[in-house]
């Protein structure tokens, strides 16, 4: 009896982490119609990424924002998280203090419209590229002090930062190097694009992270560098992804980010489901 209750305890606990990790499906807006938001919500995508533009007025962009939130709303998508404007210029380790000063502020007027979108995570990249060897380590240093800034302004509108992993030579392009950009800063996570690592194995980037991951960015790639593929065309083994993930403790939506016109929105939740339902069976 003893042992079948013990048994059945640990039945839940499973199911209870294996539930709390599978929110549902979610999709990049980008550019999305009215029409393509209320086709994703039939197909069974339940959440939205709005990508914040950096380009206007700040009116313009803030009008843009709502405007998306407003479709979403009407398709009955649930916005997830929003992604903080970036470039070459908009970059937060620039060395250039007076100008990273500039982005910040910029960045700040964004995470203040993005309060009126009501996202519960914030994308921000911890740098743009290219970034000298030299200058590296300086870079480095500022995006640290930039997102120790910017975490403030993010929980005043009650949303939790998270730093995306990123290619080449930006900042945060291996395990190690994210997570020293976020150290000082328990409650600063990490967004997991899972098209962006190209040194690094995507395994061990997760087993190293852990459960400061808190949201990602899910598409497939050759390896070679970024894609943003449909899951399957690529060479992601997405059954030991999915797996880590959920070993991880990761509790947040499978969002898709994926390049335009790739996989339709049925596909999205179809590739989804099946890694869900597979996982479950070995449990």
């Amino acid at each position: 009896m003893k042992k079948r209750i013990l048994f059945t305890a640990a039945a839940l606990v499973c199911a209870a982490n294996l539930t709390a990790q599978c929110l549902g499906v979610g999709s990049s807006t980008s550019s999305m119609s009215p029409e393509e938001m209320a086709a994703a919500a039939k197909a069974g995508v339940k959440y939205v990424e709005i990508g914040i533009s950096g380009r206007g007025t700040v009116a313009e962009i803030r009008e843009k924002a709502l405007h998306a939130k407003r479709m979403a709303d009407e398709a009955g998508l649930k916005v997830w998280s929003c992604h903080l404007p970036f470039s070459r210029k908009l970059d937060i380790s620039v060395l250039n203090d007076s100008a990273r000063m500039a982005n910040l502020e910029f960045l700040t007027e964004m995470i203040a419209i993005c309060g009126e979108v009501g996202p519960e995570k914030l994308v921000l990249h911890p740098s743009s590229e290219p970034i000298a060897d030299g200058e590296r380590e300086q870079r480095i240093r500022n995006s640290i002090a930039s997102i120790g800034i910017l975490r403030r302004e993010a929980a005043r509108i009650g949303a939790q930062l998270c730093i995306e992993d990123l290619p080449r030579t930006c900042l945060g392009r291996n395990s190690a190097e994210l997570l020293r950009i976020i150290a000082p800063y328990p409650e600063v996570k990490i967004c997991f694009d899972t098209n962006h690592l190209l040194s690094e194995d995507l395994l061990h980037f997760v087993e190293a992270c852990g459960d400061r991951i808190a949201t990602v960015h899910v598409s497939d790639y050759d390896m070679v560098d970024e894609r943003h593929w449909l899951p399957g065309k690529g060479k992601i083994d997405w059954p030991a992804l999915y797996g880590a993930l959920m070993k991880a403790g990761y509790k947040g939506v499978f969002m898709y980010e994926l390049k335009r016109g790739e996989g339709s929105f049925g596909e999205m939740v179809a590739i989804y489901e099946k890694l869900a339902s597979d996982a479950a069976k070995l449990e």
